[in-house]
């Protein structure tokens, strides 16, 4: 494997007489944050090396930023406005992205997949949430959380149980414990100015309190998959025994958790939350980018007013 080594003649000066060296894997790694492809963005970083070498050295770092972003321009203005937020002072900081969905839809790759392009290191599901509250709170003080969201109903209590829509009731219940953690994870992360990423089934947007989806900081989105057997065979196919035998609780919980599906899709609608259909994983992660990357340039435009 070959390590990039420290070379004078790619030696960058920064403020106050220091210095560092280019390095062309970070530079494809941040061009892929702001939503280059990887294999061109390995092209545009091996360009501006070439470039640099003949340049009398040490280059100065503001020249490099517009040595790069004149090379992104070339390609997409928008991915150039991009670059040069990314490599200024974070003044949009933070973005909160809030992803909602059902068990079995893709929803923690599709985190999982977001968080590297955007380069969030502060992951949080709400199914740690709940884990957290069940070693707080006895089962005989609230059954409905030391469950499933999709089993919750059959633990309510008689008069919170209905005939119809037990299982949206249920889920209601449980999230309802759930959003309270959710809430105090988004004001830690607008206090401490970090970049986070929430995932889960209980980010419902008429559970969160209006001011979360009100913050310009929070952007959230609704993650759904249409076709039932799709959705079907995603579950049927989960990889380890130990999701496998989590595989058979949904499999039997099928039913309703396209029910939380079908409510959530409602919910999202009425708050005006982008819904986004998983069938096409790529297409999933280009959108979301896409609309980040919006909040945080008019976020970034927002702050430079300001000052």
């Amino acid at each position: 494997m070959n390590i990039e080594q420290p070379n004078d003649f790619l030696k960058i000066s920064t403020r106050r007489d220091k210095y560092e060296y280019f390095s062309k894997g970070i530079l494809s790694s941040s061009l892929y944050s702001v939503g280059m492809d990887a294999n061109q963005a390995l092209e545009v970083a091996t360009h501006v090396e070439d470039v640099i070498s003949e340049l009398p050295k040490p280059i100065n770092k503001k020249k490099l930023i517009r040595i790069i972003t004149e090379e992104i321009e070339k390609i997409d203005k928008r991915l150039a406005e991009r670059y040069k937020v990314y490599e200024g002072e974070g003044n949009y900081k933070p973005i909160i992205v809030l992803l909602s969905g059902v068990p079995g839809i893709g929803k923690s790759t599709i985190s999982s997949l977001l968080s590297q392009r955007l380069d969030i290191t502060n992951i949080i599901g709400t199914d740690m949430i709940r884990e957290v509250l069940r070693q707080t709170i006895a089962p005989n003080l609230v059954p409905e959380l030391h469950c499933s969201s999709y089993e919750a109903f059959k633990y309510l209590k008689p008069k919170l149980n209905p005939i119809l829509r037990q299982s949206i009731i249920g889920y209601e219940e449980q999230s309802k414990h759930v959003i309270v953690g959710v809430e105090a994870a988004i004001k830690s992360a607008l206090y401490s100015r970090e970049n986070t990423l929430l995932e889960g089934v209980h980010l419902a947007p008429n559970m969160l309190q209006s001011s979360a989806l009100k913050e310009p900081h929070v952007i959230m989105f609704l993650l759904y998959l249409e076709d039932e057997d799709e959705h079907l065979q995603r579950i049927q196919t989960r990889g380890t025994v130990v999701e496998n035998r989590r595989a058979d609780r949904y499999l039997d919980a099928f039913s309703e958790i396209r029910n939380i599906q079908t409510y959530l899709v409602e919910e999202a609608t009425k708050a005006n939350i982008p819904i986004i259909e998983t069938s096409k994983s790529q297409e999933v992660i280009n959108k979301l980018m896409d609309l980040t990357w919006d909040r945080i340039l008019e976020l970034e435009k927002k702050e430079k007013t300001k000052n």
